[in-house]
C-alpha cells in the first residue's frame, strides 16, 4: 500500500474517532458552536493526531473491504463511547432538575398554560446550563480531548478488536445518575421538609386549598436552595464528569 493511501486511511479513522464528540448533537460539548466551526476543529484535531503518531500504522489488506468497514465502525463506536462520557452526566443533571421541577410544583405549569406544548424542565435546563459553563471553566473539555488522544496508545487507529464491557457501561450509567442526584440532594431534602409542613397545614385546615396556596412558597424555596447549592456544585459536577471519563477505558475493555 502506498504512503498516500495509508495516510488517507489513518486520517479517515482519526476523523471517525473524533466525529461524535466534535460534531454530533448530544454527544458533543461543542453542540452550541456553528457546524462550520465544529467541522474545522474536527479536521484540525484529526490532522494533528495523525501527525503526532510515532509511526504510521501498517494495515493488513487481507479481507478488505470488509475489514476496512469494520475498522471504521469500530472507530466510530470508540468516539460514541467517549461521547457517552459527556452525555450521561448531562442527562443525569437534567433528570435531577426534572425531579426538582416535579417536587417544587413547576410541573404544574401546564395547568396555567394548557395551550403550551413545551415539556422543557425549567430547573433541569438551568442545571444543564450551569454544567455547560462549568465544563469549560474547569477545563473538562481538555480532559475529554486528552483522553481521546491518549486512547491511540491502548487502542491504535484501525483496530478491529473491540471488547465492550456492558457491566462497565452500567457502572458508568449508575454512578453518573447517583452523582447527578447528589448535586441537587440539598434541594430535594429541603423541599421534602416543606412538603411535611404543607401536609401538616393541610390536615389542620382541610377547607383551604393548600396545594395552590403553597405552590409559590415551594417554587421560591426551590429557587433559593438551588442558588445556594450551585455555589458548592462545581466540585460535584467536576467529579461527575471525571468519573464518567475514567470509566471509558473500562467500557472499551482496555482495563
Amino acid at each position: 500500500m502506498d504512503p498516500i493511501t495509508t495516510f488517507a486511511i489513518v486520517f479517515a479513522f482519526a476523523l471517525l474517532r473524533y466525529l461524535p464528540v466534535m460534531v454530533l448533537p448530544g454527544l458533543s460539548p461543542l453542540s452550541w458552536a456553528p457546524a462550520f466551526v465544529r467541522i474545522v476543529l474536527l479536521l484540525a484535531f484529526a490532522w494533528l493526531t495523525v501527525l503526532a503518531l510515532p509511526e504510521t500504522p501498517v494495515f493488513d489488506t487481507r479481507g478488505w473491504p470488509v475489514a476496512l468497514v469494520l475498522a471504521a465502525l469500530g472507530e466510530l463506536l470508540v468516539g460514541i463511547v467517549f461521547g457517552l462520557g459527556f452525555m450521561l452526566p448531562n442527562a443525569a443533571l437534567h433528570t435531577s432538575g426534572w425531579l426538582l421541577d416535579m417536587q417544587a410544583g413547576l410541573g404544574a405549569a401546564t395547568l396555567f398554560n394548557p395551550g403550551s406544548d413545551s415539556g422543557e424542565s425549567l430547573l433541569g435546563h438551568a442545571v444543564m446550563l450551569a454544567a455547560t459553563v462549568l465544563f469549560f471553566t474547569l477545563d473538562l473539555h481538555v480532559l475529554l480531548f486528552k483522553g481521546i488522544a491518549a486512547s491511540h496508545d491502548w487502542m491504535p487507529l484501525g483496530s478491529t478488536v473491540l471488547r465492550l464491557q456492558p457491566d462497565a457501561f452500567f457502572v458508568m450509567l449508575g454512578s453518573s445518575f447517583l452523582s447527578g442526584l447528589m448535586v441537587v440532594a440539598p434541594v430535594v431534602i429541603g423541599l421534602f421538609c416543606v412538603d411535611l409542613a404543607i401536609a401538616y397545614a393541610s390536615r389542620s385546615m382541610p377547607q383551604a386549598n393548600i396545594y395552590f396556596l403553597a405552590l409559590p412558597l415551594k417554587v421560591a424555596v426551590a429557587m433559593g436552595l438551588l442558588a445556594l447549592t450551585l455555589a458548592y456544585a462545581p466540585t460535584l459536577i467536576g467529579r461527575l464528569f471525571r468519573d464518567a471519563f475514567d470509566q471509558v477505558p473500562a467500557v472499551l475493555g482496555a482495563r
